[in-house]
């Protein structure tokens, strides 16, 4: 239990989880649905019983229906089945039944993996692909960016978690091996890919916080047994709780951060304001994404992903009136000159043809208002 509660406060500081609790995206539900897998994954290897098997190839089913990558939190059944039946554990019919249940979880929330099967396949190889090839802003190295990632939304959590790994592997723990099995393959697949981004990392964060939360509640015990005197006792546990502590505030003080910087106003609304009340009624406008909402009762809107998806001449062409610009996409392509030298340069065109007519950098977010004619 004390692991749990421990792993459960990581949890609940962490910045990873905190800032995408608050989206709706298919990654938060992974992490649900692979935490509930491997509670019925755990039932399994602890008591083996055909209803926990059952409970485990649903969640398995959900979890990959949900995300596709989170398919791989079926490793942890197969070794969490091995473990507990050894050489017999190919005979023990339990496991097939689970995997099968797993394609039956997966096609109740994926009906139109049978249904429109080629559209089902084509969709597929579209997300293998853009993840393989590159998404503006989410590219480069993924290894490296991950493990920066690492540091600076967990710190010591995150490297006391793969020392638990490693303790694992070296004292042949079954209960660390079986936690270890998914972040570790997991970390692996999205580290092969070019693109990266903190919403694929999150459903490890789980396993994670329970791999440090587990080393670090061994260590207490460890601590509490040895055979030392009181006062030598009394500092290794004083040590051990500062520590602890200090190791949970640098990720705390990270969500706090964005708690305010999430709830501070930025320039998507002041612009907004700014062009309801500045902006002539009936204007043509072109917005890119991440730009600010814009009545479309009051003004003709048409949004495009960039800007620069058409040149300068065709707004002019259009009879566009004005053109928004957001720091959330032209700004990716601004923080690595390198790799989007042709993007920048695009950009460059508009802003030097067209008349600025207002820039707001509220919130340390930047949205710009250009003027055709």
């Amino acid at each position: 239990m004390s692991v749990g509660i421990l792993a459960s406060l990581m949890t609940a500081i962490s910045p990873t989880n905190v800032w995408h609790s608050r989206l709706i995206t298919p990654d938060t539900f992974v992490t649900f649905f692979s935490a509930a897998s491997f509670l019925a994954i755990t039932l399994v290897y602890q008591q083996g019983k055909t209803w926990q098997y059952a409970v485990a190839g649903i969640c398995i089913g959900l979890t990959a229906s949900t995300k596709y990558n989170g398919g791989l939190i079926i490793l942890p059944l197969i070794l969490a089945h091995f473990l507990r039946y050894g050489k017999r554990a190919l005979k023990c019919t339990k496991l097939y039944l689970s995997v099968l249940l797993c394609m039956i979880g997966f096609l109740i929330a994926t009906p139109y993996a049978i249904l429109d099967s080629s559209k089902f396949i084509a969709d597929l190889s579209f997300e293998a692909k853009h993840y393989s090839t590159g998404h503006a802003g989410m590219e480069g190295d993924s290894l490296k960016w991950y493990l920066k990632y690492m540091w600076d939304t967990g710190n010591c959590i995150y490297l006391i978690a793969a020392i638990g790994i490693l303790h694992g592997l070296m004292t042949r723990s079954k209960e660390s091996i079986l936690i270890s099995v998914f972040p570790l393959t997991y970390f692996v697949f999205i580290s092969s890919f070019i693109v990266r981004n903190d919403r694929t990392f999150l459903p490890m964060t789980v396993f994670m916080f329970l791999l440090a939360a587990k080393f670090l509640i061994d260590m207490f015990y460890k601590i509490k047994n040895l055979r030392i005197g009181l006062l030598e006792k009394r500092f290794f546990f004083t040590l051990f709780f500062i520590m602890t502590a200090a190791m949970l505030t640098i990720p705390f003080s990270k969500t706090i951060t964005d708690i305010r910087h999430f709830t501070t106003v930025n320039s998507r609304e002041t612009a907004r304001i700014w062009i309801e009340k500045n902006l002539p009624s009936g204007s043509k406008i072109a917005i890119e994404s991440y730009s600010p909402f814009i009545n479309p009762s009051k003004f003709r809107v048409y949004g495009f992903g960039r800007i620069i998806d058409h040149s300068p001449e065709w707004y002019v062409e259009q009879d566009f009136n004005y053109l928004i610009f957001s720091e959330g996409m032209f700004g990716r392509f601004y923080h690595d000159p390198q790799r989007y030298k042709r993007e920048i340069s695009q950009y460059d065109s508009f802003f030097e043809r067209f008349t600025l007519v207002k820039i707001f950098t509220d919130g340390d977010y930047e949205i710009r208002i250009y003027k055709i004619k």
